[in-house]
């Protein structure tokens, strides 16, 4: 099986954090808050599946098989089998124990991952993270919007599905020259259209178990940042704390959904006093 690619910065033996970042980005979406964190952290930001430099880690619709070349993901295993990749990348660094940061895609990844593998994970950080759609309603929705855009980045060009994919509604705070570099640094980095479109729809929140109600009584602490532009994510980050899900709620002002990129500063200020070796 092969491993996610991956990138790391710091010094072993400080605190470790794995970086997962979101759906069309890479381990390099990291470096403003790297910048910050890599003199008091052991940092390792993988590319997801499909994704930048794990363009040898397929997803498709057939078996559950895994073998040297690629990996086929199931519609009902992308979730396990991810976390399996991630314990299998981490395994080969010789970490035995580690914070998760992972951001909307990657936070749901990190959430799962967590969840499933909660002796090795010293804190979950999840900036912009949906925790799971509860009703079936919902889910279909959902399942028709996802198969709808992965067949679009399966087989449209992708410069004419990222133009559309980043004026929906969740990236309304970009302004028209940010949308027009990211779609650029996007171009640049994906290259399989197809394996973006298995991601999307094998990876879907339509397909991911509701973890509300999971997060009380896990032996990690559990950090949530939000946008104060993200409206949506702001109701979500607000009902995990009414629950008692949360260690931590972190607010981060001028910022919309990717906090990382858009107030580096700001959030790796709160990294560095949660994952101080004091607080771990």
């Amino acid at each position: 099986m092969n491993n996610l690619a991956y990138r790391t910065w710091g010094i072993r033996g400080r605190p470790a954090l794995v970086l997962l970042h979101g759906f069309l980005g890479d381990s390099e979406d990291w470096l403003p808050l790297v910048s910050l964190l890599e003199e008091d952290f052991y940092l390792v930001a993988v590319d997801l599946p499909g994704h930048a430099k794990s363009l040898n880690v397929g997803l498709s619709g057939g078996s559950a098989e895994l073998s040297d070349d690629n990996v086929s993901l199931s519609d009902d295993k992308a979730f396990a089998l991810f976390s399996d990749l991630l314990d299998l990348t981490l395994h080969q660094l010789d970490l035995k124990r580690y914070s998760l940061l992972g951001y909307s895609l990657g936070g749901r990844l990190a959430l799962l991952h967590s969840l499933s593998h909660s002796n090795k994970v010293e804190q979950l950080l999840l900036e912009s993270c949906h925790p799971g759609l509860e009703s079936e309603a919902d889910r279909e929705l959902r399942r028709q919007a996802d198969k709808e855009w992965a067949e679009r980045f399966r087989t449209e060009p992708l410069e004419q599905v990222l133009e559309r994919w980043y004026h929906l509604p969740v990236f309304a705070d970009l302004n028209s020259q940010q949308r027009k570099d990211l779609m650029e640094y996007r171009l640049g980095i994906n290259k399989n259209g197809r394996l973006l479109g298995d991601i999307l729809e094998y990876c879907s929140l339509s397909r991911q178990p509701a973890c509300w109600g999971q997060m009380e009584d896990v032996s990690f602490p559990v950090h949530y940042f939000y946008g104060e532009r993200d409206l949506k994510y702001t109701e979500i980050a607000l009902r995990l704390h009414k629950s008692g899900s949360l260690a931590g709620l972190h607010k981060i002002a001028g910022a919309g959904h990717n906090i990382h990129r858009e107030q580096p500063a700001d959030m790796a200020e709160v990294i560095r006093k949660q994952l101080s070796p004091s607080s771990v």
